[in-house]
């Protein structure tokens, strides 16, 4: 059983298509590559595949209760929609979009989910001192990775001016989320993305759905961040394949599989969007303290904790910390596992594990 119900959120020019097709189709070989890990569709694999958020899911269940079946597909595009209809920022009457037209001392009703990435997106600032910012919006818009971005082959970098302006409008202190269900801007020029959490919230979202029916062996998969649960259908852990981290490349060398068990698997790196200018790369990744993107030769962090949501927020907060601050935060919190990928001499990469990172992942050689 197979559902193709697609999702097309935005509404962007030809280049922001050519973009998003580049994204689809590395997200799809991604899938593709996790299917092969997991073992190829079995009669007892129902799977269901679509588009959500710029990219494609894939929702894959093992041996489910007959009664859950029905209506599945169209449950898990509707609650996809719900999502996008909260946070897309490409959707003028989204949520995130209808705060960030606010202006200054006025406030919003917001959903629940909304509220519950942005609490987690909250907690994350704070264990990261500002090294993850949801409202980090105005620093991408300049540097050419927000909505209705510029041809970034001819892209260059802003001016120093235009960082301090948009740095002006950035830190969660220009938010006032201190009434339940409510949340208001403090600054007329604050904006929110939740690109960096939306989809670990909605692969959560997806399993709490899954759950709910009785279902507990499956992977959930949206643009490689993927949870599990249970077994394949091979009655084998779940695997799931990091790259290496190659610039420009739809698949890269694998590093290693994983068998997380019952976890969430997220990776941020800075090798999938990104400009050049000058000989010198720019990456999406930027950090929210300095307003620029990142300098520390981390090229890609992969988190395993038990909601998508939070390994979504601390990959990239991880990457903006750099190795030696992000591990030290990564053995204090309790449940997080992480590996980090640094960039050395001629493009040599080491990798730096937390300290129960290895009893989860297995080089393999390819």
């Amino acid at each position: 059983m197979e559902g193709k119900k697609l999702i097309t959120p935005f509404h962007a020019s030809p280049h922001d298509r050519r973009i998003r097709f580049a994204r689809v189709l590395c997200a799809a070989l991604l899938v593709g590559f996790l299917a092969l890990l997991s073992g190829c569709d079995r009669p007892s694999d129902h799977v269901f595949r679509g588009t959500t958020m710029g990219t494609v899911y894939t929702v894959r269940t093992v041996n489910p209760p007959a009664s859950a079946l029905s209506g599945l597909d169209q449950a898990i595009f509707d609650r996809l929609e719900q999502i996008n209809a909260s946070m897309s920022v490409y959707r003028p009457e989204s949520e995130i979009s209808r705060f960030n037209a606010l202006s200054a001392g006025d406030s919003m009703v917001v959903s629940e989910d909304f509220e519950h990435v942005l609490r987690v997106s909250t907690q994350v600032y704070a264990q990261t001192g500002g090294a993850f910012d949801p409202t980090v919006k105005p620093l991408l818009d300049i540097w050419g990775f927000g909505p209705g971005a510029a041809n970034r082959e001819t892209w260059r970098p802003p001016s120093e001016e235009a960082v301090r302006h948009a740095l002006s409008s950035v830190g969660l202190n220009l938010i006032d989320a201190s009434t339940p269900g409510r949340l208001g801007k403090l600054h007329p020029g604050v904006q929110l993305d939740l690109g960096a959490v939306a989809k670990g919230f909605a692969v959560d979202a997806l399993a709490e759905l899954l759950e709910g029916r009785g279902i507990r062996d499956y992977l959930v998969d949206i643009g490689g961040d993927v949870r599990v649960s249970g077994r394949n259908s091979e009655g084998e852990p779940w695997r799931i394949g990091v790259n290496q981290p190659e610039r420009g490349q739809a698949w890269g060398e694998v590093l290693l599989v994983l068998r997380p068990g019952r976890t969430a698997v997220l990776t941020s790196g800075d090798y999938r969007q990104f400009f050049e200018h000058d000989g010198q790369f720019f990456s999406h990744v930027l950090d929210p303290r300095t307003g620029r993107p990142l300098d520390n030769n981390v090229a890609g962090v992969t988190v395993l904790a038990q909601t998508a949501v939070l390994a979504d927020a601390l990959a990239t907060g991880l990457m903006v910390l750099g190795v030696e601050k992000g591990l030290e935060l990564v053995e204090f919190l309790p449940g997080v596992e992480a590996l980090f990928l640094a960039r050395g001499d001629e493009s040599a990469v080491a990798e730096v594990r937390s300290s129960g990172f290895d009893r989860l992942g297995t080089k393999i050689p390819f």
